[in-house]
């Protein structure tokens, strides 16, 4: 027997960056009903959309499901890496308001407290037989299960199971729900997301974690090392592979943050002065996004070489006004971050 959950859409378009976020923001979409008929709040004009065709008539289930994923990137703090050491962590840690992570090995917890949900979290301790059968009463639920696989970036979402073989059905990125045989051998973590809160994170809560991720000394002595390697590395691949790492890293969640300030965390404010603030904060990360370009620029990275590093990268950083360039622009994406932090705290300070 095979049952399924059926109208589930697969991990949202224009986020590339973390399966974990895009199979959460799958599932949300799902358990909180939204449909092409509830409305969206328009960052851009700062309304309701009125379908003015300024977005190509987009469907709103896509602008929905981008929004809880930019939303839970930025207020975990995911939105503001330039590199995420802890990429293929199960991220078991429990969100503790006291207590900074990081690493944001608590991305789960707050997720899922941010999005007014209990869960309950598994692993290989339990046997396959039992973890199962739990997933057979989450789909007779209607309640999607959240998967990781493996050691890298592999999170999926489990849609349904077929009983007769004992195996669940995982919709991984971008893929349409398939049988897995190998979903228990190679298991890290199984998320069984339960019954909703009675109250969810406030936003003071929220900004003060951003604020937290946005200030820590990690970034100073980050920002020293680029300086640094610009300066004295002498071999250009291996400098180019660095910064392209880096600058690839940060473009697309930067842009996250900033729509994320606008569609999502303006309409919770009453008060227009922060609302200001984070207006300014959301162009000064688009600001951002679009100087990480010409970073792309100087690197020889574009989508015609799949934003992978050129043949010639060691020639275009062999030339001393490239690399000082390149420090110019470095500069400026670390010291927008330091500024968005003191807007963040403006707002704070009001609320």
């Amino acid at each position: 027997m095979t049952k399924s959950i059926e109208n589930l859409v697969s991990f949202p378009i224009n986020a590339q960056n973390s399966t974990f976020f895009g199979a959460l923001s799958s599932i949300l979409l799902y358990r909180n009903g939204y449909t092409e008929d509830t409305p969206f709040y328009c960052g851009k004009h700062q309304r309701s959309c009125v379908r003015c065709g300024g977005c190509a008539d987009e469907p709103f289930l896509n602008k929905h499901h981008l929004k809880i994923y930019q939303y839970l990137i930025t207020i975990t703090g995911c939105a503001y890496f330039w590199t995420d050491k802890e990429i293929g962590n199960p991220y078991d840690k429990p969100y503790i308001a006291d207590d900074f992570s990081e690493t944001a090995l608590d991305r789960l917890s707050l997720s899922l407290y941010a999005s007014g949900y209990h869960y309950e979290s598994m692993n290989k301790h339990t046997e396959a037989s039992i973890l199962f059968d739990r997933i057979k009463q989450s789909i007779e639920k209607k309640q999607p299960v959240l998967i990781k696989l493996g050691g890298g970036d592999v999170w999926a979402v489990i849609t349904g199971y077929h009983d007769d073989k004992n195996l669940p059905y995982l919709m991984k990125y971008r893929h349409s729900p398939q049988l897995n045989k190998d979903w228990y051998d190679k298991l890290r973590n199984i998320v069984f997301i339960t019954d909703k809160y009675d109250s969810t994170i406030s936003l003071t809560e929220s900004l003060n974690h951003m604020v937290h991720h946005l200030s820590t000394g990690s970034r100073d002595k980050l920002e020293q090392k680029v300086f640094q390697k610009l300066e004295t590395e002498l071999d250009g691949k291996k400098l180019g592979l660095w910064l392209n790492k880096l600058n690839g890293h940060a473009i697309e969640i930067r842009w996250h943050a900033s729509e994320c300030y606008r569609n999502t965390l303006i309409p919770m404010l009453d008060n227009n002065k922060c609302k200001d603030f984070l207006i300014k904060a959301s162009d000064l990360h688009l600001h951002f996004h679009d100087q990480a370009w010409k970073i792309w620029a100087l690197l020889g990275v574009s989508p015609k070489t799949n934003y992978g590093l050129p043949h010639n990268v060691a020639e275009l950083l062999d030339n001393s006004s490239t690399r000082a360039e390149l420090k110019s622009l470095f500069q400026e994406l670390f010291t927008i971050d330091r500024q968005v932090s003191e807007l963040l705290q403006e707002c704070l300070s009001l609320l």
